[in-house]
């Protein structure tokens, strides 16, 4: 049975473990918004991109650029997009385990599965699995790893023009709330064109105009084949750069959570402690009256 003392220890240690998840959870919590700023700032300009490649890829075949060509079998790659640092909950395990079962099924339908890691936990995770990293970018800061994820895909889109590959997949996980992260996989290559988004239903009795108006043919300088060997490589980095602000975005909004659960039941674990205290030193007070009466009446 634990003494007083090792109660007292254990609910002091527990009160120094509340400190430090309280003040994690103020830290994840400047840093997410900042991150949530990022992501909402971008997302703009990615739709934009969005509809403008929509456009200009309009009635061109695969034929048209080497991003849209379509080849079957051959090596597929996967980018796992992961944090570097844990105590988030189980962003990144749930992220990491659903590209595992991925990978397993696309091992099944082509000849090769090659994993990509930026970020430590999805390097450590992958280097025990059967899907060995081939490539990882972890332990730097985020200027460093934008830099680095820009060049990587700066590489992963020649290679695929070059045809050293055939299918390129994106896993992370999207920023929909503050409590909600879902984990994601993506195709990116061979590009599918966006749809464009469709047109809001009109009011009843209100004739809808602009579904009944003619396409317009649009002259374009220079050609739209030398305007997509521009577009298209952004387009695709565009969409490697999201991701990771959706991911950074995920993990404090994660961090933040977990942290404050954590204080929680940390709070909760201090009051049974306390409790448990309080009855021992109950206890022993009891038993100790119970020895000096026993003790008195025996004079």
């Amino acid at each position: 049975m634990a003494t007083l003392r090792d109660i007292k220890l254990r609910i002091k240690s527990v009160k120094s473990t509340q400190k430090i998840t309280k003040a994690m959870k103020m830290v994840s919590a400047s840093k997410m918004k900042r991150a949530e700023d990022r992501i909402r700032q971008a997302r703009p300009y990615s739709d934009k991109l969005r509809e403008m490649v929509s456009n200009l890829s309009d009635g061109l075949d695969e034929t048209s650029h080497p991003l849209l060509a379509k080849r079957k079998e051959g090596k597929a790659i996967v980018l796992v997009i992961s944090s570097d640092r844990g105590l988030c909950g189980g962003l990144n395990s749930n992220l990491l385990k659903r590209v595992e079962a991925f990978a397993r099924r696309k091992a099944k339908e082509i000849d090769q599965v090659e994993v990509i890691t930026l970020g430590k936990k999805g390097f450590e995770f992958f280097k025990k699995s059967e899907f060995q990293p081939t490539d990882s970018i972890k332990g730097l800061r985020d200027a460093e790893t934008e830099a680095a994820l820009v060049s990587t895909m700066e590489r992963l889109i020649d290679g695929y023009a070059n045809g050293e590959y055939n299918q390129l997949w994106l896993a992370y996980n999207h920023f929909k709330n503050v409590i909600s992260q879902i984990p994601t996989v993506d195709q990116v290559l061979p590009m599918q064109p966006p749809e464009a988004k469709p047109l809001a239903a009109a009011p009843h009795g209100v004739e809808k105009h602009a579904e009944e108006k003619e396409q317009v043919e649009f002259l374009l300088e220079p050609s739209k084949e030398e305007i997509l060997d521009v577009i298209l490589p952004q387009y695709v980095e565009n969409q490697a750069f999201t991701a990771l602000l959706d991911n950074q975005a995920c993990e404090h909004a994660s961090r933040m959570t977990a942290m404050d659960s954590a204080s929680k039941n940390a709070g909760e674990l201090i009051s049974s402690l306390t409790l448990k205290y309080n009855r021992a030193r109950q206890a022993a007070i009891t038993t100790e009256l119970t020895e000096i009466i026993s003790g008195a009446e025996s004079l």
